[in-house]
């Protein structure tokens, strides 16, 4: 039985070889290796605890935890400015808090910096993100008196919880598609700063000198005091300089009280002409600025958003939508044609399934290269040389395996008869002699 199974897998070995020369097969390509970034194992001296720091910071429970514990930094943050707004009132407890979550942050940073020193750490743009968070935190603890502005540094942990970026899924996915929506979104905002900047320096030049005297004249003829909220002449807040005009066409630009505050004390005077370019000037500035560049900002956003969707691949696709292969029966060969006849005994591995599919492809191939060609120009006549020497060749190999098919279907066949033997002899209780 070991010589027979040795016969067909040599036969199987000879046919799947004639079909890959022949390009009929195809090539498997290695599987992407989705392995994380972690260190070398075999690592000496203090390194050789690297690897396993690295699986335990990167496991899901250390992340989930980690977290955790920014969540509830973030929300003793909210309990304290709530509660106390001073500190003054419970100022032990909010130390209490302080240096526990301080400690807590400190221990994940050294176990993170451990697992992936050095450049595996400081390559990635959270990891410092998390080391200055942290290193302003320690610095708030020990009470390190910082000079000038750089006293602000410890509103710092107050942006702790930008970390849970890093950690949770969803959200890292929408802070990297913002990142590479900048540049999009960058131009769209600099044409929106321009024509903003525009309309501003056209205000200071229109409306600068508006009520000096501290007063207007309305459209019914009457004088009326002018003066703002504050005390000041209303030309020269709204529009006393570029950065007022500025500001005032932002504040224009967000909708918040323009029309009463700004505009309308512009738009009811003696003059039409006035009128009509104080209400063209707002109402231009509005479609332009307010409706079409703030929505192009939008589109650009989503489109790069869209856009940075990552699409299955070629092999993911494959390995969905793939079905089984068949499996290599009994194939007899009549008038030119190959039929499949699959047994229980058959022998399944890939190489003979994809032999059976190289055997119609090379046939097929020898009957579609058997079409004559009926134009008679010398091109033509070449052509049909190359083509009956193609077939020549691929019939030459087509009888080759037409001659061992016979054999390897007797060789199947006995292959079964020595099963059958040996399974009735198992259910006898006996063992059949050796059969050669």
């Amino acid at each position: 039985m070991a010589a027979a199974v040795a016969a067909v897998k040599k036969r199987n070995d000879h046919l799947a070889e004639i079909a890959e020369n022949q390009g009929r097969l195809p090539q498997k390509q290695p599987a992407k290796d989705t392995k994380q970034d972690l260190p070398d194992p075999d690592q000496p001296g203090i390194w050789k605890y690297q690897y396993p720091a690295a699986k335990v910071y990167v496991h899901m429970r250390t992340q989930v935890f980690v977290a955790g514990l920014i969540a509830g930094n973030f929300v003793m943050n909210i309990i304290e400015k709530w509660v106390d707004p001073r500190g003054t009132k419970h100022p032990v407890v909010w130390e209490v808090f302080d240096i526990f979550f301080n400690v807590a942050f400190f221990i994940e940073l050294v176990l993170n910096m451990y697992a992936f020193w050095l450049c595996r750490f400081w390559k990635s743009g959270w990891n410092i993100f998390d080391f200055l968070v942290v290193s302003i935190g320690l610095l708030g603890m020990f009470k390190v008196p910082l000079p000038g502005p750089l006293s602000l540094l410890r509103m710092m942990r107050a942006f702790r919880v930008f970390r849970l970026f890093k950690r949770v899924k969803s959200l890292n996915k929408i802070i990297v598609s913002l990142g590479k929506a900048l540049p999009g979104v960058a131009n769209a905002f600099f044409i929106l700063t321009l024509m903003t900047s525009i309309y501003a320096i056209l205000g200071v030049e229109f409306f600068l000198e508006f009520g000096k005297e501290g007063f207007y004249t309305n459209e019914l003829g009457n004088v009326v005091p002018l003066t703002t909220n504050r005390g000041l002449m209303y030309g020269y807040e709204y529009f006393g300089n570029f950065g007022k005009s500025m500001y005032t066409m932002f504040q224009v630009l967000t909708g918040e009280s323009w029309s009463e505050a700004v505009a309308r004390p512009l738009l009811f005077t003696t003059e039409f002409s006035q009128a009509f370019g104080v209400a063209f000037f707002f109402v231009s500035f509005n479609l332009l600025n307010g409706v079409v560049l703030i929505n192009v900002v939008i589109a650009v956003l989503l489109e790069k958003m869209v856009d940075d969707t990552p699409q299955p691949s070629d092999e993911e696709e494959k390995e969905d939508g793939e079905e089984d292969e068949p499996e290599l029966g009994d194939v007899a060969v009549q008038d030119g044609t190959v039929s499949k006849e699959l047994e229980d005994s058959e022998p399944k591995d890939e190489k003979a399934a994809a032999t059976s599919d190289a055997v119609k492809k090379v046939l097929d191939g020898s009957s579609k290269a058997a079409t004559p060609n009926s134009v008679g120009s010398a091109s033509t006549q070449a052509g049909e040389a190359e083509s009956a020497s193609e077939r020549q060749f691929l019939e030459d190999k087509v009888m080759a395996m037409e001659r061992d098919l016979p054999s390897l279907k007797n060789d199947l066949k006995d292959i079964k008869l020595q099963l059958e033997a040996l399974q009735k002899a198992v259910l006898e209780g006996m063992m059949p002699e050796p059969m050669s």
